[in-house]
């Protein structure tokens, strides 16, 4: 099955937003069988969404549309759909009614403008949004299917994983698809391509490789008519997988976040943490601090700004936590030394040490000072080097 991504809104051709919502979209379709052929962004204009429209599904079996749900006269994903479908948007008596109740819950009377977002076409049913008042649309006509969805992520994803994606797995019935990402750190992606060259030549199960912030993720895909032999498929790979890059330079599989998955260890174990950090500064604790079980594992913290860092060497004072802490593991990520190349950046080693009472550990790693991108990738590396300490040692 093939599909295709509209992202609508002139606030995206702008630069004013970032289009998050393909590529959430794009990650979920090799889940379901789906093949991503084309991604694009359209602005707030009713001709240019139904050319938009037509092209897609003359290419493709599904298209995909983000935004334009709103209640203003700029939002204009339904009425593209219904004129490329010829067909008449009326009020749904049902949805009216919910989304009045909606407003009701808050405490607000419901504008008029919002009422076109209770409306349908004959050839779509809608789709329930609990984060938001904009339903999404689902239409299946002539052999093609078109879905409407909402542009805020936190409206968007849950619509995605309760409704959506059901509904476009029970089409694919006669094909089950399992799939496995494992994720990497420590193997460049050369040296990873090198050593799985055979496994990428097979179709299926299909394996693809992809660089990200928290390592090299590799993903697996399997099709088969029954859903144990693909996933049998799956674990042969896997093993296969892990038999040639090693076991320790797999710190994750599937949704699995650094954060997580460092702070779950640390739960399993009974173990506290303490961080001390400057030239991330902040960023490992505010990933941490994003888990559930953030503040049952984290005891104490120190952070110091990286600040305006000199052009010659350089070593950065490491923070440190008082006497008093009582951590069963502290966490240090500082730069050691700091030089300016040529081209004007400033490069640094960057120290990842961690410590216990019974065990220690101490790396390095090369990053750009003064680069967002480059602290927080060096924060999933501190928290990968966690897991991997407590798996080795607890």
């Amino acid at each position: 099955m093939d599909a295709e991504i509209i992202a609508v809104g002139t606030e995206l051709l702008m630069g004013e937003l970032v289009d998050s919502n393909s590529a959430f979209l794009a990650s979920e379709f090799p889940k379901l069988g789906i093949s991503l052929k084309i991604a694009v962004k359209i602005g707030d204009d009713l001709g240019d969404l139904v050319n938009g429209l037509e092209s897609a599904l003359k290419r493709s079996d599904v298209v995909i549309t983000t935004g334009g749900l709103g209640p203003t006269s700029d939002d204009l994903t339904r009425e593209s759909i219904a004129r490329y479908f010829n067909e008449d948007m009326e009020v749904d008596p049902g949805l009216l009614k919910t989304l009045e109740e909606n407003f009701s819950r808050r405490g607000t009377k419901m504008p008029k403008t919002n009422i076109k977002q209770a409306t349908l076409i004959p050839s779509a049913i809608s789709l329930p949004n609990p984060r938001g008042t904009a339903p999404g649309w689902f239409v299946s006509k002539a052999s093609k299917i078109v879905i409407a969805m909402p542009g805020p992520p936190m409206e968007l994803n849950p619509m995605w994983k309760t409704h959506v994606a059901p509904k476009l797995a029970s089409l694919s019935e006669g094909v089950a698809i399992s799939t496995r990402t494992l994720k990497t750190f420590g193997r460049s992606e050369g040296e990873l391509d090198e050593l799985l060259s055979d496994l990428f030549g097979q179709e299926n199960p299909y394996l693809g490789i992809y660089s990200k912030q928290d390592g090299i993720h590799l993903r697996a895909i399997a099709k088969s008519p029954i859903y144990s032999e693909a996933d049998s498929l799956i674990n042969e790979i896997e093993a296969q997988i892990i038999e040639k890059v090693g076991n320790d330079f797999i710190w994750g599989t599937d949704d699995d976040t650094p954060p997580e998955v460092a702070t779950n260890l640390l739960s399993t174990k009974g173990l506290t943490l303490c961080v001390t950090e400057s030239y991330t500064g902040g960023t490992v604790c505010s990933l941490l601090s994003e888990c559930e079980l953030y503040e049952k594992v984290f005891l104490k913290g120190a952070i110091k700004s990286p600040g305006s860092l000199p052009v010659v060497d350089y070593v950065e004072p490491q923070p440190t936590c008082d006497e008093t802490c009582q951590a069963d593991i502290h966490l240090n990520v500082s730069p050691l030394l700091v030089k300016e190349n040529d081209g004007g950046n400033s490069f640094g080693d960057v120290s990842i040490k961690i410590e216990s009472q019974n065990y220690a550990t101490q790396l390095s790693g090369r990053y750009r000072m003064r680069n967002i991108r480059m602290r927080q990738r060096a924060s999933n590396h501190a928290l990968i080097e966690l897991i991997k300490f407590i798996k080795s040692n607890y």
